[in-house]
């Protein structure tokens, strides 16, 4: 069985092509980032498949990583497996990420592995040594992740070392195999699943904390990267959370493509708080949707985005910026005008909507150099 295996779920990018009757990969990447696995990803795949020698139609499955792991690196990786399978005609296995950084480790003792899910806890499950899963992935507090471990245990994981010393224990051994998912070793796991239903991710927590009411802090420096078609669905996942008429990935996916098109997503820990689509031509551009998501609103995402792609196509010769905005969306208005947007018209009943159609304001923003 020949294995196409990827992981984007914790701070590395990998792929492989193995062979499961040898047990050896025919091709192999492997790449440490916290971020842009959206871009690294597609190209990695491409160049194993090269160097293996094969195309998408001698590929039996497609392993992933199912998470737990950051929001968007999961989501990233399992977008692209669930599309290379729909489009191939691929079974697509899902793997857990802990069960996937287990298979670093060759030893065969007992195994615990942890990942570091901040605030003083951790994502754990324990392995026999045959590397069965003894226990369901869970959340443990750092202190106790530790403590029905017999004796001799291994401990592998980002939290590894964090766990021993907060287990106050000296018979626990510190694994040094790997503390992230490498597709080479984790792709034979698949060989033996039963195939089914295309894989979802698998969160220990509610990727979100529920909108607060009381007045927020505001976020300090983001990371805000570019990104390209292959964020099409986090891009659809993440305009669910913000808006009733969501777009699809699909129709991200055609966006995307589309000449003179920017697409943005603001972070922070690996997880997205907030997206950005803008289109230029000439010397004119336009936002064509802005959202955070609704448990960072009112926390300054919109305008650290607004703000840096404002200086980006400005240093591209853009003159004009407009976008569109409800006429009862007075947050938003207040956050343009405070960017520098003044009103340039009105488009009457231009939203349609369940209780009516309602207007919509045109803004516009000359840009300096």
């Amino acid at each position: 069985m020949k294995i196409l295996s990827l992981d984007t779920a914790m701070a590395a990018c990998s792929a492989a092509v193995v062979d499961t009757q040898t047990g050896l990969p025919l091709a192999a990447d492997f790449v440490t980032m916290e971020r842009g696995h959206a871009e690294a990803l597609p190209p990695m795949v491409a160049r194993v498949m090269s160097e293996a020698g094969l195309t998408f139609a001698q590929i039996d499955r497609v392993a992933v990583t199912t998470g737990p792991g950051t929001f968007t690196g999961v989501r990233i990786g399992l977008a692209f497996a669930r599309g290379l399978g729909l489009a191939r005609n691929i079974p697509v296995i899902g793997l857990g990420t802990l069960s996937a950084i287990a298979a670093n480790e060759t030893r065969r003792v007992p195994l615990l592995v942890v990942a570091d899910a901040r605030n003083d806890e951790v994502y754990a499950e324990t392995f026999d040594p045959d590397r069965n899963p003894k226990s369901a992935p869970q959340i443990s507090a750092l202190g106790r992740a530790a403590a029905e471990l017999p004796v001799g245990c291994l401990v592998l994981g980002t939290a590894a070392h964090a766990v021993i010393v907060a287990s106050g224990r000296d018979d626990l051994l510190l694994s040094e195999a790997g503390d992230v998912p490498v597709a080479a070793r984790f792709a034979a796991l698949a060989a033996d699943v039963t195939a089914g239903p295309m894989p979802s991710a698998v969160y220990l927590r509610a990727p979100d904390a529920k909108p607060q009411t009381a007045t927020l802090r505001k976020i300090g420096t983001l990371t805000i990267e570019t990104v390209g078609p292959a964020a099409a669905q986090l891009l659809s996942e993440l305009h669910r959370e913000v808006f009733s008429e969501f777009w699809t990935a699909e129709a991200f996916d055609g966006i995307l493509k589309a000449p003179g098109t920017d697409a943005l997503i603001a972070s922070a820990h690996g997880e997205p708080y907030g997206f950005l689509v803008t289109r230029a031509a000439a010397d004119e551009a336009e936002i064509i949707t802005i959202g955070s998501r609704p448990s960072q609103q009112r926390r300054g995402v919109a305008r650290q985005m607004l703000t840096r792609q404002m200086t980006v196509l400005a240093s591209q010769g853009i003159r004009s910026l407009f976008l569109e905005v409800a006429a009862t969306n007075i947050a938003a208005q207040q956050l343009y005008l405070a960017c520098g947007f003044t009103e340039a018209g009105r488009r009457k009943g231009y939203y349609k909507r369940a209780a009516g159609a309602e207007d919509a304001i045109v803004m516009r923003c000359e840009l300096q150099r």
